[in-house]
């Protein structure tokens, strides 16, 4: 063989092998970036889930919530009703001693 063959052929090697370090490396480089997906995906799934469960103690407290504002109400309407409860045992009480 040739010196200009040799390093032809030289070339070619010192080629391939900077092919197959860069080749490592983005092995390498995929295999974090799946490592890190896959840590990202259960972080969704945790945060999916958390979201779900704050969102049905949103939906027990606003049921709470509903459930007390109509308690409150019921209760005004007792004190009103036993206002006029007393309003009308007056007039009764009045009418009797005619």
């Amino acid at each position: 063989m040739s010196v200009e063959q040799t390093e032809i052929i030289e070339g070619i090697k010192e080629k391939i092998h900077s092919v197959k370090v860069r080749l490592l490396a983005q092995k390498e480089q995929n295999l974090e970036l799946q490592e890190k997906n896959n840590e990202l995906q259960l972080l969704i799934q945790q945060k999916q889930s958390q979201i779900k469960e704050l969102q049905e103690k949103n939906q027990n407290l606003t049921l709470v919530k509903s459930i007390m504002a109509d308690s409150e109400d019921a209760n005004d309407a007792r004190v009103r009703i036993n206002k006029i409860v007393r309003e009308i045992d007056k007039c009764i009480a009045l009418l009797n001693r005619s």
